[in-house]
């Protein structure tokens, strides 16, 4: 008889790795099916978010790794006469979600720190060296055929979901008919990694060299890791880049070639894609599975971990909580126009770098010069990032959608630690003392502790014991004010906040949190 599992998910990068953790660490049975043997040894993705970096919180990856990051170094855009055009400024503590906003990091470095974290789940099965080669689905599950590539035989196994977070070329995505749809955007760049190992002169900030001849980016990763994204002219055919001495040559414009040690290059066709549906039935996808977007905002993989961050806790409400299987249709109506509108920013950005006509540079150059100096620029990169405008939230809170604070709280021995560090991905009613929560019905607090919801209080030491008072309630003190500034700000009391950290809405009074929890209820309970 195949094996039944809970959940199933194929591909094990960061995406599939992190939203196997998600599931579980909430008991689940699950399988992750992944081809490859070992963990692909060279950086892809470079850069992760403040909100990244909290849902990694929830993986219970060794501290170490994030010892490993350094903050994003800001950017800048130089225009053709070598005058700065645009920039980004990185963000100054404090940080609004306990971490800085942007930071570096190398791939191979948090695959293995994810694989660290999903060995110590017995109920997690990962299969390596594991071809998915046929998926069918009933309506009460999904089967799938494995091929194991050291010649084994062929073996099925069922579950009651499949989610595909196998990359660009996805298999789940194609056997099931799923179409992409092209946002128009499609160039080839080289993209090359190398490790500093001699002086050379280097900007201190990543920088955008929007010049016509020959755009590119530079980017300063952690240590002494950089990278470099070189269009390719129109003229020029990618597979001459395959040679070494001809990577060597185009990088000597922006770095003395003698000074690094290139660690890997390789041609990228940066495009924009979206798929037309997330769902078929009891499959999904995630990740680059779903969407594809150019880099030059830094991204790629940040999405793809929302993508993961949002369907982990729909998936826990409805397998767990008894949660309608309807709530699941909204992973698509809140991320898919999430996602859009970040694509949509890495066009525009992709566009500014990589203009090759000359007088539309000059042009540019001097608009864009223009609002920088009048202060009419947006500086501040997470402002491209949109907050959430559909599905589970109260759409008449000016809040809602936006992502909750995080803020510092001693934890039973008194050390300061961050808030998601403490409390799980739960629905929670969070307020500066205990008075709100007192503010619920019987019933209603009775029906909060059934969806796995928390009431928390993160307070002052005068009003805030530090402890867990009752399974479902929890109290911290607060270190710092970030938590209260932000309820003072919006002239709240209580805020009712999501599994993903998101703001479902925010209350004044009694009146307003009743409103919320019983709405809130009505759509993720039977």
């Amino acid at each position: 008889m195949a094996r039944k599992y809970d959940v199933i998910v194929v591909g094990l990068g960061p995406v599939g790795a992190v939203l196997a953790l998600l599931l579980g660490r909430e008991g689940f049975d699950v399988a992750v099916f992944e081809q490859s043997e070992e963990i692909y040894d060279k950086p892809r993705a470079i850069v992760l978010d403040h909100e990244a970096l909290r849902t990694l919180q929830f993986c219970g990856i060794a501290p170490s790794f994030f010892d490993t990051l350094s903050p994003h170094t800001g950017t800048d855009f130089i225009g053709l006469q070598g005058q700065l055009i645009k920039l980004f400024d990185p963000q100054r503590p404090p940080f609004p979600l306990g971490w800085p906003p942007t930071v570096m990091f190398v791939q191979p470095e948090l695959e293995n720190a994810l694989r660290g974290s999903l060995s110590a789940h017995a109920n997690i099965d990962v299969k390596l060296g594991s071809r998915i080669s046929a998926v069918a689905q009933a309506e009460t599950g999904v089967q799938v055929k494995i091929e194991p590539i050291r010649g084994e035989a062929d073996y099925e196994v069922t579950a009651n979901w499949l989610i595909g977070c196998d990359g660009a070329n996805s298999f789940v995505r194609r056997s099931v008919g799923i179409a992409l749809d092209d946002v128009a955007f499609d160039e080839c760049w080289i993209v090359v990694d190398a490790w500093l190992i001699g002086c050379t002169e280097l900007p201190k900030k990543t920088t955008q060299y929007c010049w016509p001849s020959r755009p590119a980016t530079f980017v300063v990763g952690p240590r002494n890791l950089r990278r470099w994204e070189i269009k390719l002219l129109p003229h020029e055919d990618p597979a001459a880049f395959l040679d070494e001495q001809k990577v060597v040559e185009v990088l000597g414009n922006y770095v003395d070639p003698g000074a690094i040690e290139i660690w890997r290059s390789a041609v990228y066709r940066f495009h924009a894609v979206v798929a037309s549906t997330w769902r078929r039935d009891r499959i999904f996808i995630a990740g680059d599975a779903a969407h594809q977007m150019p880099p030059f905002l830094g991204q790629g993989l940040c999405a793809g971990l929302r993508d993961v961050a949002n369907l982990a806790w729909k998936l826990v409400q409805v397998i767990k909580y008894g949660a309608p299987a309807d709530l699941l249709a909204t992973y698509q109506d809140e991320r898919r126009p999430h996602v859009e509108t970040v694509i949509h920013h890495a066009k525009e950005f992709g566009l500014i770098i990589g203009e090759l006509d000359v007088h539309r540079a000059i042009s540019r150059d001097e608009e864009l010069g223009r609002l920088l100096r009048s202060g009419a620029m947006n500086t501040v990169r997470q402002r491209f990032i949109p907050d959430l405008t559909a599905g589970i939230i109260a759409k008449s809170d000016p809040l809602a959608g936006t992502i909750f604070v995080q803020p510092d709280v001693l934890d039973a021995h008194g050390n300061i630690t961050r808030f998601d560090n403490l409390v799980p991905p739960r629905f929670l009613i969070v307020a500066a003392d205990g008075r709100p929560h007192s503010w619920l019905e019987e019933d209603e607090a009775e029906s909060w502790f059934k969806i796995g919801g928390y009431l928390v209080s993160v307070g002052r030491r005068d009003t805030s014991p530090n402890q867990s008072a009752h399974h479902g309630t929890l109290a911290f003190e607060e270190v710092g004010e970030r938590f209260r500034n932000w309820l003072d700000s919006i002239g709240a009391r209580a805020a009712v906040i999501r599994p993903d950290r998101y703001v479902y809405g925010t209350a004044r009074n009694a009146g307003e949190l009743r409103r919320l929890v019983r709405t809130l209820l009505t759509a993720v309970s039977r």
